[in-house]
């Protein structure tokens, strides 16, 4: 007579080894990596935030030079990355004027144009200057304390990124920024105030160019904010615009010198 209890005890063992096998090939699976289409989609919001800051560290380094056609297939290997992460990032940096799209042409970075730096750089010297002399007049201690705080700050900030040398660090970008609103923050016509303030933020993108692409790595820019500091400090608004044109005007030399250069070779 057949023994049902050796049966069931046959049938428990082989269960038992099947999912002892189960469980040995999703072990598995899980520790190889998700084919693109498996991703979770926090996976795939992470890999293209990942794309998307490694591609904008590469223009404002220099690694891609202004004018770069960016070719999908070469940013989806360079990357290693699918179409859509890169036309994510690239639509990204389109809205803040890093690449440039043309139809049929597809992106590029955008391009340094000699002209319209030149417009810019006029535009702010006359109108950042008038700024610059208005907030001088108009200072008091407040002001005064707010500038020293601001160019402390600064000073206190390594430029160059800890993570790559040829990118301006975004702290120290930041204090850069507190500091030249503070040098302006007494000027009591706001309307001046917020248009020079605009035409700062237009030549963001030149200003982190001028030491990667324009290989202005010796410029001493520590030497000239701390002599701007000190002529606005001792009220000395001539001056003062005086070293603020020349700031300027600098970044601007060393881009066109460059450009040139580019388009020579």
């Amino acid at each position: 007579m057949f023994d049902m209890s050796r049966k069931f005890r046959y049938c428990a063992g082989f269960t038992k080894v099947l999912d002892y096998a189960f469980m040995a090939v999703t072990d598995e699976r899980a520790q190889q990596p998700q084919p693109a289409r498996h991703r979770s989609p926090l996976a795939a919001l992470t890999r293209t935030e990942e794309v998307y800051t490694r591609l904008r560290a590469d223009i404002l380094s220099g690694r891609l030079l202004p004018g770069t056609k960016l070719r999908f297939a070469d940013l989806i290997e360079r990357y290693d990355c699918s179409t859509s992460v890169v036309r994510e990032g690239l639509t990204r940096l389109a809205e803040q004027g890093l690449v440039q799209a043309e139809p049929q042409h597809g992106f590029h970075v955008t391009s340094l144009s000699d002209d319209d730096l030149e417009d810019l750089t006029t535009a702010r010297c006359e109108l950042e200057g008038l700024v610059l002399r208005m907030s001088i007049e108009h200072g008091d201690i407040a002001w005064e304390s707010e500038v020293v705080a601001a160019h402390h700050a600064l000073d206190r900030t390594p430029m160059e990124s800890d993570s790559d040398p040829a990118l301006m660090s975004e702290d120290w970008t930041i204090a850069h920024s507190r500091f030249h609103g503070a040098l302006l923050a007494a000027c009591p016509n706001l309307r001046l105030r917020t248009m020079a303030l605009s035409l700062r933020d237009a030549a963001e993108l030149y200003r982190r160019w001028s030491r990667p692409v324009g290989h202005d790595e010796h410029r001493d820019v520590a030497g000239e904010h701390r002599a701007l500091v000190e002529a606005a400090l001792r009220s000395d608004a001539a001056e003062a615009v005086r070293l603020l044109e020349a700031h300027l005007r600098r970044t601007t030399r060393t881009l066109t010198a460059r450009e040139r250069a580019m388009s020579a070779g």
